[in-house]
């Protein structure tokens, strides 16, 4: 015969057990959402930008390295140093994660340096209305080449921001991707404000790297890439004059 047993919980351990459950769901999570970007969304920030731009790496990260030590973060830094000239004449407010050789590590107070920057940069994509990170790529494959437009997996508007993005970009550089991706685990697209990351191209690629290398290039892609952002930022503009009662 079989027994039937009975779970009689104190009432004052409910709230305990609650708890628990609650570190025991979040732990579960942890693999796709750290705690630290939880702990930054929560956190009200005031926005003061209209644009924020980003830079990848910088300081002791170097990011992708050409031939001959040529190195990614001093890449970026040059083009978004000349968007955000370009954006500023157009009357936006503009907000650089950085403006030197250096990570922005110093933001947050836990985890590795590596994080610390990651989450430094979260922190400020969420001061702006709009946000966009340059990268340069790298692949074990030489023959990779290319840019890369990559926005939020199921975010709409930031589908729309990487395709206005992404036809600018491709009348300067050829894509290696012929249609903006979709990523969910890439940290800054999680921000609050439509975010993208632009691959301006692979710097293990001999004819990309060269491109890098030109200033002319570069000065290119720099006002594609606000072009695309006032383009959406118009397309955006209309969005919210239409949805207004």
């Amino acid at each position: 015969m079989s027994r039937l047993y009975i779970l009689v919980i104190p009432r004052n351990s409910v709230w305990f057990l609650l708890a628990a459950l609650g570190i025991v769901v979040l732990l579960s999570m942890y693999h796709h959402y750290p705690f630290g970007l939880y702990a930054l969304s929560l956190v009200h920030q005031e926005v003061i930008y209209d644009i924020m731009l980003d830079p990848g790496h910088g300081g002791i990260d170097s990011g992708a390295v050409g031939a001959g030590d040529i190195y990614e973060k001093h890449y970026v830094l040059d083009i978004v140093l000349q968007m955000a000239e370009l954006l500023e004449a157009e009357g936006l407010r503009v907000g650089l994660t950085r403006d030197t050789d250096r990570d922005v590590s110093h933001l947050v107070s836990e985890g590795t340096r590596h994080r610390r920057d990651l989450l430094g940069r979260f922190k400020l994509m969420n001061q702006a209305h709009l946000g966009m990170s340059v990268h340069a790529n790298a692949a074990k494959d030489a023959g990779e080449s290319g840019a890369i437009v990559f926005y939020m997996k199921d975010r709409y508007a930031g589908q729309i921001y990487a395709q206005l993005v992404l036809e600018e970009l491709e009348k300067v550089q050829v894509l290696n991707e012929a249609a903006p991706i979709p990523r969910s685990t890439l940290l800054l697209l999680k921000a609050r404000p439509p975010v993208v990351l632009v691959e301006i191209g692979f710097m293990s690629n001999p004819t990309d790297l060269a491109k890098l290398g030109d200033p002319q290039f570069r000065t290119a892609v720099a006002r594609a890439l606000c072009q695309g952002i006032l383009n959406y930022w118009e397309w955006a503009s209309g969005e919210q004059s239409e949805t207004s009662p």
